[in-house]
């Protein structure tokens, strides 16, 4: 059984789990020149590190990522410019949860969450900042600001604003390059010892924390890699032995490239920039100092006691999942989803999707499951007064475009004229078929006259977690999609589906091609007669 009619459904499925797949290790990448070059006032006894001590840093990033959350506080610039940070990471998860205050916060005051290559910001409300800029500060200019409460355990359902992050280059800032550096101390395994001693790596003197003596060190905020082992290349002949099909197939040139070096870098300049690390006797990172964009220095405090686990935005995906097998009852469930849907007969639902830096689309509309039918108004939320209506059916969609006012609902009847038809299978590009058209279709085949076995959900579907939806209980699955089978683990198929006890799906929730999530909300209700004719050409 499948639960989506798209076409294009492997080559979409196939395009967002490379893009899911991201590793922590893999934000490397996006980090060369990450900091200024060295911090300030270098202790003068600094020395090259001690075989002992080059191992300790080189098992810094997998010891953060074994602990899997700590607490943060974090603070740069100085006097108006100062801004202040706290509240959480999971480097498990890959995910950044904090406070953003301090006087020089400016727009970026408010609650924050971060995966890599995104940010989610709430900004404070006009009684939240008022109460912070109210707080007594020190009348001298370079001690710190009154440091800024934690972010609530359980974030905010509405009010976030989503964005793509800039760490480095010249439009990079502060905040977000801070953001990338929680996420590159953290790797799923050690660094190579022998090449951070070959480094400017230094051992700067000796500090205390919270009753703990930890080692300073200079080191790169991105470690070095060895470099790539040249495959063995076969020894081509030349032109007058070679026989004339060998002439024919032979590659322009069979030689291995030149490498244009001989070992990995050395300079601190070469590896992302330096930054300072208060380490204790296991490998544990206590404090790391760097400078930020506009030679901002910064100074970061974690702290591996505080560890709560994290709820992301709905956008990263809400709770933390334990993914397993489903129990019996709990396929059996399953296996009256598609019934139970098929009895409401319909429902009233909304969309979210936010695709960024493309779009961030929301609308709303009916489902008419017995004719198999969605209708909806939808607009980027950048765009508000942009709205399309589409109409959804198993053979591909019809759109209409409407500008200069907004828009929350189709109108009902349907315009008769101004439609233009897509199938589903002309409904993609470079990369695959387009997310909100993942929900849409998914909603159109999550219902059935009848129920399916529940033997089939026993080996492709997931209990992720209990959750809840205004209120009423919901237990959240996954269903992997014939393409996924055998090539993601469980956790980590595109889409979840969030159902009630009763075995109707409340929401359907799907992985993004930018990496976030995108949802579909379904509420019992009247559903007017939709269009089911042929819209468009």
């Amino acid at each position: 059984m499948t639960l989506s009619r798209r076409p294009a459904e492997r080559r979409r499925i196939v395009a967002l789990v490379v893009l899911s797949c991201l590793s922590l290790g893999s934000l490397a990448g996006l980090v060369g020149g990450l900091v200024s070059c060295v911090p300030k006032e270098e202790a003068v006894q600094a020395r090259p590190l001690s075989t002992a001590e080059a191992q300790r840093l080189a098992d810094m990033r997998v010891t953060n990522y074994r602990d899997e959350r700590a607490g943060v506080s974090a603070v740069w610039g100085d006097g108006d410019s100062q801004v202040r940070v706290a509240g959480w990471v999971d480097w498990k998860r890959a995910l950044t949860y904090v406070r953003v205050g301090g006087p020089g916060a400016g727009d970026q005051r408010g609650l924050l969450q971060a995966v890599p290559g995104m940010v989610a910001n709430r900004p404070a409300t006009a009684q939240e900042a008022a109460a912070e800029a109210e707080a007594p500060r020190p009348s001298d200019a370079t001690k710190p600001a009154p440091p800024v409460a934690e972010p609530p355990a359980a974030p905010p359902a509405d009010g976030w604003q989503l964005r793509t992050w800039t760490p480095t280059g010249q439009k990079a800032t502060p905040l977000d390059t801070f953001l990338s550096l929680m996420f590159v101390i953290a790797s799923t395994r050690s660094d190579r010892a022998d090449l951070l001693a070959r480094t400017e790596a230094r051992w700067m003197g000796q500090d205390r924390i919270g009753g703990t003596t930890v080692d300073v060190l200079l080191g790169p905020a991105v470690p070095p890699q060895p470099l790539p082992t040249a495959s063995p290349t076969p020894t081509a002949k030349s032109k007058a032995t070679a026989t004339p099909a060998e002439r024919a197939t032979a590659s322009p040139s069979t030689a291995t490239p030149t490498p244009t070096r001989t070992a990995p870098p050395t300079a601190l300049n070469e590896l992302g920039g330096a930054m300072r690390y208060w380490l204790d006797s296991g490998s544990k990172l206590r404090r790391f100092e760097a400078l930020l964009p506009g030679n901002m220095s910064a100074r970061v405090d974690l702290d591996h006691a505080e560890r709560p686990e994290l709820t992301a935005v709905a956008a990263f995906g809400g709770r933390t999942i334990a993914p397993r097998k489903p129990t019996k009852t709990e396929a059996a469930l399953l296996a009256k989803m598609r019934q139970r849907n098929f009895e409401r007969g319909g429902a009233k639902f909304s969309v979210d999707v936010p695709t960024i830096p493309l779009a961030y689309l929301r609308g709303t509309g009916w489902l008419d499951w017995s004719s198999t039918v969605a209708y909806l108004a939808v607009h980027d939320v950048r765009k508000p007064t942009d709205v399309a209506y589409m109409r959804a059916d198993p053979n591909g969609v019809a759109l209409q475009t409407k500008t200069g006012k907004r828009i929350e609902e189709p109108p009902v009847p349907a315009p008769d004229s101004g439609w233009t038809f897509q199938a589903w299978t002309e409904r993609s590009d470079a990369r695959g078929g387009l997310d909100i058209d993942l929900l849409l279709g998914e909603a159109l085949a999550v219902a059935a006259p009848t129920k399916d076995s529940a033997s089939f959900f026993v080996e492709h579907a997931s209990f992720l977690r209990k959750d809840e939806i205004d209120g009423v209980a919901v237990t959240v699955f996954e269903i992997a999609k014939p393409a996924e089978l055998g090539n993601v683990g469980r956790g980590q198929a595109r889409m979840r589906y969030w159902v009630d006890k009763s075995g109707a799906v409340l929401r359907l929730e799907a992985r993004t091609r930018a990496g976030t999530f995108g949802q579909l909300n379904l509420v019992d209700g009247t559903v007017p007669t939709l269009p089911t004719g042929p819209l468009g050409s």
